[in-house]
């Protein structure tokens, strides 16, 4: 019987008038049994609203309702229905007959068949006077970039979109978007974040959740809860965001404060040290609807900062003023100075930061120095310092008939070569550093002094592999210098022409010849080693197995002198050879005609066991290593006698591994090799044969990196022709001066000067018997080379 009742009152409540059905004021409708909070409207809260006070709450999670009935609270106590009945998809309700400046409690009961709890009670007071709805409708971001890295910019951005929706509102303008709650209860202080409310601030596609406050000044809501009216600003920090101000105006009467920098961070780039930059300025322009005094303050520190132009003080909305600065430069250092600026926006304090990269040059290269050969030219130097810089490299400048060529090195790089320029043709060069900023001064200009003469090498790398021909600088080589289209093998030698330019060298397929240039196979064949040139350059002496043969250039005809012998020297007199006789005890050298089984002439005396052996350009010195000896070299006579011994004292495991003469018979390049070291020693060897001391020059060349596989001593010089066995009294000797560019040349008849001599040398009523002729070029630079003839007269 009672649930028949429940439905027959059920049924009067939905035909009666809603005002006659009502329980008393202050009674919710009957509740069920076991009913609870749950079925009470929640989260009820008030909001400002133009002409009202609004109510809002959320449906109660424990029942489904018919509608809502928003109850006032009267001055005793008691409630009444402020509210007709709302439907069920209804949440908020504006109470426009509140009074202004009055004050309101409301609560909300949900109406269902079951009955329900009434919600928690809310007050909310009217202003006494709405706030004016004006035409300011913008959002700005005061990120003051120039005060501390952020991802943030400075931005005015007018039109603001609303959109709320059931938990949240979406205020959007230009490139920014502010998330809030979806109402606030009205003006006054809201602490945002992580103990307070949600607040999303996005720009450019990056957000962040703002911890600080939100302080509202005016605000209200239209009744289907747009924003009717705001003025309000934040304030706080966020990921990457230090430091965030901001405005908020919609449809507001209010005015606001915008200050937006064009740069906030100036770089004035790279500046050298010691020099000055002019003035470099930033704009602040009002886009603000007030007046603002733009206060720029006196710096702080950095002396090397100067303020420049600064036009700023009272600025009027749409107006801009500059801040400039300029710089002298005194430290290679990265500079930065702040410059603050009190601007009368809710920020107070604004910043500029200027900047500069302050940077040395780095060093002109140190020590230079340009050696040059036949085939090139190698330019080496130190490096200086990089200055405060990261090192790019060097640059090298060449000049040649006023045309500039530059080659980019790398910073590690110490040497560079390149094939020589036509000696007819001036060449310059000059070189400088690179850092990352700036280039050193440029270095002096250098000239490579006219070559006369050169070591020609073939060499390998230490670590094994191919021998490759080059060449080095005399007196001293810094590298080897790469000469053009090289031939390499493996274990080659190599033999300079007379004429001090051509060669002859050995490879596993033969012997070949190098003039002009051009590399000949000359003779076919393997087990071919020794080459040497016969002094007229018409024929080429060399090893072939256990014997000695002699090819002639013109036709490619070889004679065999014999066997049992090696590693053939020309004597002066261009008909013979010395040769080393291994059919004799302690295999001594001999001298033996240069021809088909050649005849014996003789044996030196005081040469057994002599090995690398080689004779000087006067002829008259044999220099060889005696065999078993440990750092010595004998000097011997090619008529035999004792020979002079010069001891090294090297220590055990230096071996010496070449002899060579320089072209003149002063020096003897002595090739040394130790613990995986090859040095090219000059030994005085003129000053030791005239009763000096053992002394060396500086070395030739010295390499850990490099085996010298075989080296020949070059020097342009004069070539005596061929000469018969034997002359009358009244001689003719015609010789070549076109490797020594047709310079002037001297000549000497037994050791007596005869001046300036042509070709060819003539000379009348010799006596009979041995002469010898020696020619050299008036000057080839810092040497003169010396050809040497020895001959007969009966």
């Amino acid at each position: 019987m009672r649930r028949a009742r429940l439905l027959l009152t059920s049924a009067l409540v939905l035909s009666l008038p809603f005002t006659a059905v009502l329980p008393a004021a202050g009674q919710p409708r009957s509740s069920r049994a076991g009913s609870s909070v749950e079925d009470a409207p929640t989260a009820i809260q008030t909001f400002p609203v133009l002409g009202g006070v609004g109510v809002a709450w959320a449906a109660p999670a424990g029942i489904a309702v018919d509608g809502y009935v928003v109850q006032s609270q009267r001055a005793n106590g008691s409630w009444s229905d402020a509210s007709k009945q709302l439907s069920a998809s209804t949440t908020t309700w504006v109470d426009s007959h509140v009074k202004a400046g009055a004050s309101a409690t409301y609560r909300v009961v949900a109406v269902s068949a079951a009955g329900s709890e009434p919600s928690a009670a809310t007050t909310a007071t009217r202003p006494a006077t709405d706030p004016s709805v004006g035409t300011n409708d913008v959002l700005t971001v005061d990120a003051d970039p120039g005060g501390s890295p952020t991802w943030l910019s400075d931005e005015v951005a007018k039109q603001v979109a609303d959109a709320p929706s059931e938990s949240a509102r979406a205020l959007s303008a230009g490139n920014v978007r502010l998330t809030m709650p979806r109402l606030f209860t009205g003006p006054g202080t809201v602490t945002l974040g992580a103990t307070g409310q949600p607040f999303v601030l996005r720009q450019n596609g990056s957000d962040c959740s703002l911890d600080g406050t939100l302080n509202i000044a005016e605000l209200a809501y239209t009744a289907d809860l747009q924003v009717a009216t705001m003025s309000a600003s934040y304030s706080g920090s966020c990921a990457g965001a230090p430091s965030v101000y901001g405005e908020i105006r919609i449809k507001s009467a209010t005015p606001y404060a915008a200050v937006v920098v064009d740069t906030p961070r100036v770089d004035f780039g790279k500046v050298f040290a010691g020099t000055s930059r002019p003035d470099r300025s930033a704009t602040l322009t009002n886009l603000g609807t007030t007046d603002l005094v733009l206060s720029v303050q006196p710096l702080k520190g950095g002396f090397d900062w100067q303020l420049g132009n600064s036009q700023c003080g009272t600025v009027s909305p749409g107006q801009s003023c500059t801040v400039g600065m300029s710089l002298t430069a005194t430290y290679p250092t990265d500079y930065r100075q702040t410059v603050e600026i009190l601007d009368g926006t809710p920020r107070g304090t604004r910043h500029l930061l200027f900047s500069a990269s302050v940077y040395d040059r780095p060093e002109t290269p140190r020590s230079i120095t340009i050696d040059a050969t036949y085939s090139g030219v190698d330019l080496s130097w130190t490096p200086g310092s990089w200055g405060n810089a990261a090192p790019v490299g060097f640059v090298v400048k060449k000049s040649v008939d006023g045309i500039d060529t530059t080659f980019n090195l790398a910073p590690g790089q110490t040497h560079w070569t390149e094939p020589r320029t036509a000696a007819s043709r001036p060449v310059t060069y000059t070189m400088w550093a690179v850092n990352e900023f700036e280039s050193s001064l440029e270095s002096a200009r250098f000239s490579p002094t006219p070559v006369g003469q050169q070591i020609a090498a073939f060499v390998a790398p230490s670590s094994g592999g191919t021998a490759v021909l080059g060449s080095l600088a005399v007196p001293q080589a810094s590298q080897v210098v790469p000469v053009e289209n090289a031939p390499a093998g493996d274990a080659p030698e190599v033999a300079s022409a007379p004429n001090g330019i051509d060669l002859a060298y050995v490879l596993a397929d033969g012997l070949w010849t190098r003039r002009n240039g051009i590399d000949t196979l000359v003779r076919p064949g393997t087990g071919i080693a020794d080459p040497a040139w016969s002094p007229d350059g018409t024929r080429i002496a060399f090893t072939a197995g256990t014997c000695v043969d002699v090819l002639t250039l013109s036709d490619a005809a070889v004679v065999r002198v014999g066997c049992d012998l090696d590693h053939p020297i020309w004597y002066a007199d261009n008909h013979s050879l010395i040769v080393q006789d291994s059919s004799l005890a302690g295999a001594p050298l001999i001298r033996v005609e240069a021809a088909e089984q050649g005849t014996r002439i003789a044996t030196i005396a005081g040469s057994e066991g002599a090995t690398r052996a080689t004779l000087s350009p006067t002829g008259n010195v044999l220099a060889y290593v005696p065999e078993g000896s440990l750092g010595q070299v004998a000097f011997l006579s090619p008529n035999g006698g004792s020979a002079t011994i010069a001891d090294f004292g090297f220590t055990q495991g230096t071996s010496i591994a070449g002899l060579e003469w320089d072209t003149v018979g002063r020096q003897l390049a002595v090739l040394t090799r130790r613990d995986g070291r090859d040095v090219l020693e000059s030994f005085k060897a003129g000053d030791f044969l005239a009763g000096g001391g053992q002394e060396f020059g500086a070395p030739l060349y010295n390499t850990t990196t490099e085996r010298i596989s075989d080296f020949a001593w070059q020097g342009h010089n004069v070539v005596i022709g061929d000469t018969p066995a034997g002359l009358g009294p009244d001689v003719s000797i015609p010789f070549d001066t076109s490797t020594v560019d047709g310079e002037p040349t001297q000549c000497i008849l037994d050791g007596n000067f005869l001046g300036t001599c042509t070709s060819p040398f003539t000379a009348s009523g010799l006596s009979s018997g041995s002469h010898v002729l020696q020619i050299q070029p008036a000057t080839t630079g810092t040497y003169s080379a010396t050809a040497t003839r020895i001959f007969t007269v009966r």
